[in-house]
């Protein structure tokens, strides 16, 4: 199916979730540059992840038509600099944000650098953000979550591993839904994703007690399903 409705929230097959009420869509870890960083270090890749992630946005802005875009944290890959196809990688997605809707966009672990494309564009970088009884932040650092409140994060990349009868395996990128906090997939082409069946958290947010998630995945040829639940663990 194409989408998931959960009360005021729809979780898209487009690696995107919808807030209605304000008009907004939550995205994050795009990861642009990763071919040029792979590559410095002897992994060629074919570019592609620029004109993928590409139309994902005209999809997203074909049938839900935001008039505000968050984005949850690692727009950009290299944490030492800022590589000649971020530059110009970032740039034209901003470009494309800016002429359709406002743009808020949160620091994660890899935008060390992105302050500086932000800036020729007039666009200011968040560590986190509110938006009524949502928090917006990237997930590597920990965040006190008010009793109140809903935490949209990512930085997970959380994926689910699933197996036929014949004990064949697909892994496929999903969605974590809680009362208390939301996780969402990598944009990325390239973001092979951490399987939350292992109970392997990366942020501190997920390592520190226990939730109770429901699975969202996502297909390429199916869209989105709804997996089941999923009981973390305090590592």
């Amino acid at each position: 199916m194409e989408e998931i409705n959960l009360g005021d929230i729809t979780l898209s097959r487009y690696f995107m979730l919808y807030l209605e009420e304000y008009e907004t869509a939550v995205m994050a870890d795009f990861h642009l540059g990763y071919e040029d960083v792979m590559a410095q270090k002897g992994v060629f890749l074919p570019k592609l992840q620029y004109p993928y992630i590409f139309d994902l946005l005209t999809k997203i802005f074909d049938k839900y038509a935001p008039k505000r875009v968050i984005i949850d944290g690692d727009l950009k890959h290299e944490f030492s600099r800022n590589m000649p196809q971020e530059w110009n990688e970032i740039e034209s997605i901003i470009d494309f944000f800016v002429d359709r809707a406002e743009l808020i966009v949160i620091r994660g672990n890899h935008d060390n650098f992105l302050k500086g494309i932000l800036k020729r564009r007039g666009i200011e970088m968040h560590n986190a953000y509110t938006l009524g009884k949502y928090i917006f932040a990237h997930g590597h650092k920990d965040v006190e979550i008010p009793s109140d409140k809903l935490l949209i994060m990512a930085h997970e990349h959380p994926s689910i591993t699933l197996r036929d009868e014949v004990y064949a395996t697909v892994k496929i990128p999903c969605f974590l839904y809680s009362s208390q906090i939301i996780v969402l997939p990598a944009v990325s082409l390239y973001a092979a994703g951490t399987d939350i069946s292992r109970n392997e958290f990366i942020s501190p947010i997920l390592r520190r007690e226990k939730f109770n998630f429901k699975i969202f995945g996502i297909d390429e040829k199916e869209g989105i399903l709804p997996l089941g639940a999923y009981h973390t663990k305090i590592i």
